[in-house]
């Protein structure tokens, strides 16, 4: 999807707008006084807002009085707003992004090997010559099989972390942090690369194709 970063709608600025279908994204659903209290803008800004939405595709009427982001804003809601890339540099980016696949699968201090992965977005598109992000849903799964043995290995790795100076905001970071290491290693920092749970891919009904295995 390609959107110029200064594109406004009803005066609102687009990534104001992406950031706001980020947190209501699908299955969630909003009314005319979550975008009112949001934006901070007036109740008939509002409702200019949602009609400008509704018409370009963005967002639909669930029921009278509320309102959810579509196919099309759930694909607003993942655009970066970076300098776009070439075809030779996306084709670089996704073969080291591969070859970090192939090392995590074969690496026994990461807990989790990638399972399957599928591409969608722009980067489906052969005959694309420029791509504003590589799009990539992922499922893991753990490499230790034996439920109880897992959990050891992975409180052995957050007691290892603490004690590295590392400080856990929730027990729900505790629970996903192997999981962590795992996408921060995929991901490598780079703006470029997004990385999808399977479900985000269900919900967003876009094509895709299976690219690992």
């Amino acid at each position: 999807m390609k959107i110029d970063k200064h594109t406004t709608i009803a005066n609102i600025p687009i990534k104001s707008i992406r950031d706001f279908f980020r947190r209501y994204r699908t299955p969630a659903e909003f009314s005319i006084a979550t975008v009112q209290q949001y934006f901070k803008i007036s109740v008939s800004s509002a409702k200019c807002l949602c009609d400008d939405l509704i018409s370009q595709g963005f967002i639909a009427n669930k029921t009278s009085d509320k309102y959810v982001v579509t196919i099309k804003g759930n694909a607003l809601a993942q655009i970066k707003f970076v300098k776009r890339l070439n075809k030779e540099k996306a084709d670089m980016l996704f073969r080291k992004f591969m070859d970090r696949v192939e090392e995590i699968n074969s690496d026994s201090t990461f807990l989790y090997s990638v399972k399957q992965l599928f591409v969608f977005g722009s980067y489906l598109d052969c005959n694309a010559n420029d791509f504003g992000d590589i799009d990539i849903a992922f499922i893991l799964e753990p490499k230790i099989k034996d439920d109880q043995k897992f959990m050891d290995a992975q409180n052995k790795l957050v007691r290892e972390a603490c004690d590295n100076g590392k400080v856990f905001s929730s027990f729900t970071e505790e629970l996903f942090y192997a999981e962590t290491i795992v996408l921060r290693y995929l991901k490598n920092r780079s703006p470029y690369i997004s990385l999808h749970r399977m479900r985000d891919l269900i919900e967003l009904r876009a094509p895709y194709k299976q690219i690992y295995p």
